[in-house]
């Protein structure tokens, strides 16, 4: 039975490589998923976000230690990647982190 939702909250930014490479994590799913089905979820950002002390520092500890790899993950990537795959794409920023939802 195909799934008719797929969560990616918190996953993408701990994934390796560049956001072009960690969406093939998606390319996997979308066989699993119904025709009608919605990908959403939410990462945080590495590029293009103004983090505070506290969130800086946190994102800094935490790519060292690899538990991230968001370095390099923007909006535009991250955006491009999912109107590549998808017909309707809806994506915004709060703060460090990008919202998005796919179908």
């Amino acid at each position: 039975m195909p799934f008719a939702s797929v969560n990616l909250t918190y996953v993408l930014h701990c994934l390796p490589g560049r956001m072009s490479e960690k969406l093939a994590a998606v390319d996997h799913l979308r066989p699993l998923m119904d025709k009608r089905a919605v990908l959403f979820g939410a990462t945080i950002l590495g590029r293009g976000i103004a983090p505070n002390g506290a969130a800086r520092a946190l994102l800094n500890l935490y790519n060292a230690k690899g538990v991230f790899n968001n370095r390099e993950d923007d909006f535009a990537s991250l955006s491009d990647g999912l109107r590549q795959r998808f017909a309707q794409v809806e994506i915004e920023t709060q703060g460090c982190v990008a919202l998005f939802r796919a179908a």
